[in-house]
């Protein structure tokens, strides 16, 4: 994964595992209302005229924490995609799980108890979303150990972990489709899986959720960059390396071109891909934004020409198009930051608007962080919209209103 998300994860999960024995819905904040600041350029004639922080979103019960949260929908659904989950009623631990709801209406909160992305009514402790592959599921077994202290096995404890990103509804195929990184750790600390809980990053890759058949795949990649490596073997589900990561920020899907967000800087500063979407398993038909010339934009079949666009966020972005404005909208949060900013283009590749900061998380005793959009509740013209963030003082996914003033 890129650098922004593996440094906030390391502290967010870190600090819901400490907080889990006081974590409770009673110890959320209270409901509040504040006037946001406007730093001065409007967006497409929107500005915020308030927000309210409305409580954390009501999960599943054996869910204890979890992060990320992006969701998308699909036929008068909502499907939720998480990262690092904490079980309990049994105690457990996941890098990926998913929900669904039919719950739209999110003025009176979400409520959001299924264990898997298909049932309902399945309200058991949720399962692993992405699934492991057989090389993997064996490489961990092999390297199995409650203790690795003296050993001269560098993969010695190594787990592999998914955590799933940005995701993009394909009804033209009867598709979700999930981007995901894929990193290994838990092994020594002088090991190529290094750093105990976080771990190194391994590249990125797609997860297709059949609709139809309610099967769940890693997509293999047609023309893989052969550089692409994983300590259990070849791995044809790796799509990008770490640092290119298109599609783990945000994705938007106009007609039937898809547009990744990654190659992300330390700053944040992020890059736009595209691919048809019925090619994008296919490496070799991606392209990137480099630029324009005479006004035009420049589409490059090298990574590295990508320039920046946009402003990404700590653990991603929410990037869609916006019918009120008729313009393409960025939500995120900075890393280490309190403010959830947006910002709007006539495209995906830009030009993007100065941002303005459309709420403020409350300070807590804990890391806030992973705000995303979710367009799918909009209500009232587009001037009623709805977000989350992730606390980890609680655990929990925090549901937030803003409503809009339009010129």
């Amino acid at each position: 994964m890129a650098r922004r998300r593996t440094l906030i994860s390391a502290v967010g999960a870190l600090s819901a595992a400490l907080a889990l024995s006081v974590a409770s819905p009673a110890m959320a904040a209270a409901p509040s209302s504040a006037a946001a600041e406007r730093p001065g350029q409007s967006n497409g004639g929107l500005s915020v005229k308030d927000f309210q922080i409305l409580g954390p979103v009501d999960q599943n019960a054996h869910v204890a924490a979890r992060d990320n949260g992006q969701s998308v929908e699909y036929h008068g659904k909502s499907y939720w995609f998480f990262d690092d989950t904490m079980l309990q009623d049994p105690t457990g631990f996941l890098s990926s799980t998913a929900a669904v709801t039919t719950d739209l209406d999110a003025s009176d909160g979400i409520s959001l108890q299924s264990a898997n992305p298909f049932d309902l009514t399945d309200t058991s402790s949720p399962t692993e979303f992405v699934p492991y592959s057989a090389a993997e599921t064996q490489f961990q077994d092999a390297h199995a150990s409650s203790d690795c202290t003296g050993s001269t096995d560098v993969y010695c404890g190594t787990q592999f972990a998914f955590w799933p990103g940005s995701v993009v509804a394909d009804p033209a195929r009867q598709r979700i489709l999930v981007f995901y990184g894929k990193l290994c750790r838990g092994g020594l600390d002088n090991g190529p899986c290094a750093s105990g809980f976080v771990g190194q990053a391994l590249g990125s890759g797609i997860v297709s959720v059949d609709m139809r058949t309610h099967q769940i795949a890693r997509m293999d990649v047609e023309h893989q960059d052969p550089s692409l490596t994983s300590p259990e073997g070849d791995d044809h589900t790796l799509l990008f390396s770490p640092s290119q990561n298109f599609g783990n920020g945000g994705t938007v899907l106009v007609g039937n071109e898809l547009y990744a967000y990654g190659n992300c800087s330390s700053t944040n500063a992020c890059g736009v891909a595209r691919v048809r979407i019925d090619q994008v398993q296919d490496r070799a038909a991606w392209s990137f934004y480099a630029g324009t010339a005479g006004g035009r934009p420049v589409w490059s079949d090298d990574p590295a020409a990508t320039v920046p666009v946009m402003n990404g966020g700590a653990a991603g972005e929410t990037v869609h198009y916006d019918p009120a404005t008729k313009l393409y909208m960025n939500s995120y949060m900075p890393f280490l930051s309190h403010q959830v900013y947006f910002q709007t283009s006539p495209t995906p590749w830009g030009p993007w608007s100065t941002p303005d900061v459309l709420y403020t998380a409350p300070t807590t005793s804990g890391v806030e962080y992973a705000a995303f959009a979710h367009p799918e509740y909009t209500t009232n013209h587009g001037l009623t919209r709805y977000y989350t963030y992730y606390t980890s003082s609680t655990g929990q996914q925090i549901l937030v209103r803003v409503d809009f003033a339009k010129d």
